[in-house]
């Protein structure tokens, strides 16, 4: 059975969005936003880890310009409950496909940035016919990924963060968002290969994802494009907002 919508049963919070959605999937509550012209051609916007849709409003409200927009916090994240399943990169690309199924979508274009990228590649393997066209920002296959010291700095505070829940779990969804990125993902490079969709790979020239790794990413993309900020560093949307719209804009357009 397709998940439904829950907004027109629930009482709508006072503090939600315009354009606010809830649906049911997965023992989760997702929360996320529709805006532009329902009639336009949908693409689905994915934030970063330990961030929320709001992070991307930039991009949201340059997109919506030209597509339908739906703007979705990850479960765990903004208003998304948490579920009790155990959190890996399969089950946010199943969350994802489930949104689409609710909005009618078969297909979307995508942007998604850090560890919204990383859902991007995993639909590329699970649910390569529900990409039509994407934008990654900041991606990685596996934590390997990472520069050591960044990658480090996340186990380190994974690791004092699940003594402190031993006492406080309000705590335990921080340890279950940093094991996101010091455990996952667990993307094969080579099974991308068979994705023959239109990706623009983009990253900083000081990013925390290594460089070779980004290009990694393009590499093993047959239809991909590289496009490295010069200076930038791993916060691209947000210090960078109108280059990085304009740049995937001008790619989802053509591709």
């Amino acid at each position: 059975m397709k998940p439904s919508p829950l907004a027109a049963s629930e009482p709508a919070d006072p503090d939600d969005a315009a354009g606010s959605m809830y649906l049911h999937t997965g023992g989760a509550r997702i929360h996320y936003v529709v805006r532009g012209d329902a009639a336009a051609e949908p693409l689905v916007v994915l934030h970063g880890n330990g961030e929320d849709h709001t992070t991307l409003e930039a991009q949201i409200a340059a997109f919506a310009q030209e597509f339908r927009v739906i703007a979705i916090d990850t479960r765990g994240h903004g208003r998304s409950t948490a579920g009790s399943a155990p959190w890996d990169f399969p089950l946010l690309a199943r969350d994802t496909c489930a949104v689409l199924d609710a909005e009618g979508a078969r297909s979307a274009r995508f942007f998604g940035y850090s560890d919204g990228g990383n859902i991007i590649l995993q639909l590329l393997l699970d649910h390569p016919q529900r990409v039509h066209s994407a934008v990654v920002v900041g991606a990685n296959l596996d934590p390997a990924g990472l520069h050591p010291w960044a990658r480090a700095s996340m186990v380190v505070q994974k690791m004092l963060l699940g003594v402190v829940s031993r006492r406080l779990p309000c705590v335990r969804r921080s340890v279950r968002r940093l094991a996101l990125m010091t455990d996952h993902p667990r993307i094969d490079p080579v099974r991308l290969r068979r994705a023959e969709v239109p990706v623009l790979v983009m990253a900083g020239e000081r990013d925390v994802i290594r460089a070779g790794h980004t290009a990694l990413i393009a590499r093993s993309l047959p239809a991909s494009e590289l496009h490295i900020l010069a200076g930038a560093g791993h916060d691209i949307p947000m210090a960078r907002a109108g280059e990085c719209s304009q740049r995937a804009l001008e790619f989802l357009r053509a591709a």
